[in-house]
């Protein structure tokens, strides 16, 4: 029995598509071609196909990790959002959110709207008290260095977003095994007084303790003498999506470094603002402060 293979490549969603044809006797040559073409336009017409995936709900404080098209553009609030080369795309929702959102792509004459519920999360209140009483209240003196500490930080999150998101494959793990001691989200009071809600994830940790980094990322900064917030780092995990580590004691990495999960990146201390050893772990999107607990072992892949 006779046999024909052609063999055709197709690159049209980033990676090869390889089809063979085998034509047994009495099949002509132009019916092959003729059905080699149909193939090739199905899989151009799906391919380009616009298409959006988002979760249906989403609580106060999450991170919704979306996909589209990476040639379609992503709207949201009236603003366009970063997209990936694999199209992902982040949407923060802030912890005081009470409304719905409403996301948006458009390719060429196409658009997709969804509709994403956003649910209320049972916040809690904390108490502090003994904390000395210039970081609850710095002088006027030492409130520049918080305003000017804040403005690094922001001009951090605010910069061009990288646009790989490295925690797409492999998410997030704890940077320190420890409990929780103060959770994302909590109404803090200071001594009496009442402060802003807690931006990060608390975790007891002994003195010295490493420091593990929780995702794939660069080295955004590095600062040794903060005020409030002692030694820092942030890592940038693309997208918009940062880490950021305080009270430290030392710092293992320099701004620029690439480093991978897992990796040594810190060890636990207690300078700045703080009553005792642990790890202050943060995670923004953009500018929005996230609840890193909930990230750990989540799963992004669509």
């Amino acid at each position: 029995m006779k046999i024909l293979r052609l063999k055709a490549v197709a690159v049209l969603t980033g990676a090869p598509y390889i089809i063979y044809f085998r034509r047994l006797i009495g099949m002509t040559r132009w019916f092959g071609i003729w059905a080699l073409s149909i193939l090739l336009f199905w899989d151009i017409s799906t391919g380009w196909a616009l298409s959006l995936n988002l979760p249906e709900t989403a609580y106060q404080g999450d991170m919704v990790v979306g996909r589209s098209d990476p040639a379609a553009e992503v709207w949201f609030n009236k603003e366009r959002q970063a997209v990936g080369p694999q199209g992902y795309f982040v949407l923060p929702v802030p912890r005081g959110q009470k409304t719905d959102f409403r996301v948006t792509v458009k390719h060429e004459t196409e658009t997709l709207s969804r509709i994403i519920r956003i649910l209320a999360y049972p916040w809690r209140t904390q108490k502090i008290e003994g904390l000395p009483q210039k970081y609850v209240s710095p002088p006027p003196e030492q409130q520049k260095r918080v305003v000017s500490d804040n403005r690094k930080v922001q001009n951090v999150r605010s910069d061009h977003p990288y646009p790989v998101p490295f925690f797409i494959r492999k998410g997030f793990i704890r940077p320190v095994n420890g409990s929780v001691t103060s959770p994302f989200g909590l109404k803090r009071v200071l001594n009496g007084k009442p402060k802003n809600f807690h931006s990060g994830l608390d975790i007891a940790a002994p003195l010295g303790h490493p420091v593990r980094c929780p995702a794939d990322g660069i080295v955004r900064l590095v600062d040794l003498d903060m005020f409030l917030m002692g030694k820092a780092l942030i890592i940038d995990h693309g997208l918009g999506v940062t880490s950021i580590f305080i009270h430290l004691d030392s710092i293992t990495v320099n701004t620029g470094d690439l480093v991978r999960q897992g990796e040594l990146i810190a060890r636990v201390g207690k300078t700045g603002r703080a009553t005792g050893p642990h790890l202050h772990w943060g995670v923004s999107a953009r500018r929005t402060p996230l609840d890193p607990l909930r990230l750990i072992d989540r799963q992004f892949l669509y």
